[in-house]
């Protein structure tokens, strides 16, 4: 696959990225490879928290960028990028 066009790529996790078991296809890190070698991002959005699915990606976890909590915390690796919370005045 030709992916020199490709800047960004966004998933969602349950079912799209991991199948009906929970997993991730063996077939996504061959795909993954190739995207590592353009100059892209991959991100996986996920509404749950972050620690549910680290464990998926222990391989690639500091190349990746998971966005969770609904769009809440965007981390890179070990990274916070966003971290937004909520003041009680808004609750």
């Amino acid at each position: 696959m030709d992916f020199s066009k490709v800047k960004l790529v966004v998933t969602d996790m349950d079912g799209t990225l991991l199948n009906s078991k929970g997993e991730v296809s063996k077939r996504f890190f061959n795909i993954y490879n190739e995207l590592k070698k353009t100059p892209n991002t991959f991100c996986c959005r996920k509404w749950t928290s972050i620690p549910k699915y680290n464990n998926k990606f222990d391989a690639i976890k500091n190349e990746i960028t998971i966005i969770a909590e609904n769009g809440g915390i965007v981390k890179q690796g070990n990274q916070e990028l966003l971290l937004s919370n909520l003041t009680s005045e808004i609750l």
